[in-house]
């Protein structure tokens, strides 16, 4: 049977971020325009979850060669873990929150929540040793982080322990939820308490930390789209674990999410999954800060217009009491206007379609492939396999499986240190597609575009 055709700133710590490193010479890395590497015969079998229509289209990868890559990059990860439980130090630049000197921060909480996060969705047991003196070690050393960011990233970490055994198929059922109990339960809605209190008055979120801190002002603002499409993500996650965010806050993030969105750009025309007809859309990207001076954080990437449509989507789901009141959100003044903005930024997309590089970025915070998970996020929340005539999926796992180094890690060299645990988690991440059935049975316009069984 032939197999199926399958940055602003980081998420915990992306904004975080100052300037972007060179791409790092490792001899393992290719570019975006080499030809992919012909993976290696054999290896176990894919998880009995893993539909095989994540491969559609042209690609010479598949599910054995996934599952391979993953179980090297997740060994690889464990034994980055140190004697205490931690995944290491990331470095902020001063322009990220570091303060009075020439020197940044140091954020300590993210790179473990992260790489916790990250084995959890890998399906590594919430009881295995590795996992539980993370958590340990979080939880003695920063059991509310400092920014943000990290605290959104420990959130995310927290409600992975509810789901790490469940199998792909069980996630998608509708309206499920997830259960947390216990210790970590209360851990969460402290976060999630921490998380609310730190909501800007637009609706949305920067490194927002408590004064405790002194950090300085962050430039252009307390609200970005990085930072609030992770704490977006993360209160989604509890969500489903049953921990509620009050509508307001759905409202903000749907307001604020919109408002750094170009307000126009050339047309673009699509073809409807469903239908199967072609409408115009206007290309119009999303920034990190709209009309921020720095044009690569003012004006629209890759990365951060993949993080605004997923907002969107988000928030729409939530509005729309998980989708059981779709006529209550239909009727509303502004549906229409969310409906052009989601497809808008997917006609950006696929203007600026990159497998591998962030689309616009080329000096600050580049993260490639944070890039390429927040396009799995976005993707995996609408139910699309497909960008135009692009399978996304096959893509770029083969950009992604082309840079993983022998002992199992990826480092591109665009993010701060730790650049080999960053990048590892984010490859992990897409390969594993751990946003797939965040909101069941999701769609745009009429469905998703998955292929027929009989064109597979």
């Amino acid at each position: 049977m032939r197999l199926n055709p399958a940055s602003h700133p980081l998420l915990l710590l992306l904004a975080l971020l100052a300037l972007a490193l060179g791409l790092s010479g490792g001899s393992s890395t290719l570019r975006a325009e080499d030809p992919p590497k012909q993976p290696a015969p054999g290896g176990a079998d894919a998880p009995e979850d893993e539909p095989d229509d994540f491969f559609e289209g042209e690609t010479s990868f598949g599910p054995k060669q996934v599952s391979i890559a993953i179980d090297k990059g997740v060994a690889w990860l464990l034994k980055k873990q140190d004697n205490e439980g931690s995944w290491g130090d990331m470095w902020g630049g001063q322009a990220y929150g570091g303060g009075g000197g020439g020197g940044g921060r140091v954020y300590q909480a993210g790179p473990t929540a992260l790489a916790l996060y990250t084995l959890l969705k890998c399906k590594v047991p919430a009881k295995d040793p590795k996992i539980v003196k993370g958590f340990k070690w979080l939880k003695d050393s920063y059991e509310i982080p400092g920014t943000t960011y990290e605290v959104s990233m420990a959130l995310l970490a927290i409600t992975a322990t509810a789901d790490s055994a469940k199998t792909l198929a069980a996630s998608q059922k509708v309206n499920a939820k997830e259960k947390l109990a216990g210790p970590m339960r209360g851990w969460a809605q402290q976060l999630v308490n921490e998380l609310l209190e730190r909501r800007q008055g637009n609706g949305g979120w920067r490194y927002n930390m408590p004064p405790k801190y002194n950090a300085a002002p962050p430039p252009g603002g307390e609200e970005d789209l990085s930072s609030t499409q992770l704490a977006t993500l993360a209160l989604f996650a509890a969500h489903r674990c049953g921990i509620k965010v009050p509508e307001k806050v759905w409202e903000g993030i749907l307001s604020f999410a919109l408002a750094q969105q170009d307000a126009e750009g050339p047309e673009v025309l699509q073809e409807d999954p469903v239908t199967k007809k072609k409408e115009a859309w206007h290309a119009r990207g999303f920034a990190y800060i709209k009309g921020m001076e720095d044009p690569e954080e003012g004006q629209a990437t890759g990365s951060m217009t993949a993080c605004g449509v997923g907002c969107l989507m988000m928030a729409r789901y939530m509005l729309s009491d998980e989708g059981r009141k779709k006529a209550q959100w239909d009727a509303r003044s502004d549906a229409a206007k969310v409906q052009d903005a989601v497809q808008d930024g997917l006609a950006w997309l696929e203007l600026n379609w990159s497998a591998f590089d962030n689309p616009k970025k080329q000096r600050m915070n580049i993260y490639h492939i944070y890039w390429l998970y927040s396009f799995e996020r976005m993707m995996d929340v609408i139910g699309r396999q497909r960008l135009g005539q692009h399978m996304w999926y096959s893509e770029m796992g083969q950009q992604i499986l082309n840079r993983q180094n022998s002992d199992g890690h990826w480092k591109t060299g665009t993010t701060l240190e730790p650049q080999d645990t960053l990048d590892t988690c984010f490859a992990l991440l897409f390969l594993k597609r751990a946003t797939k059935g965040a909101i069941p049975n999701p769609s745009i316009t009429g469905g998703s575009d998955e292929a027929p069984a009989d064109n597979r």
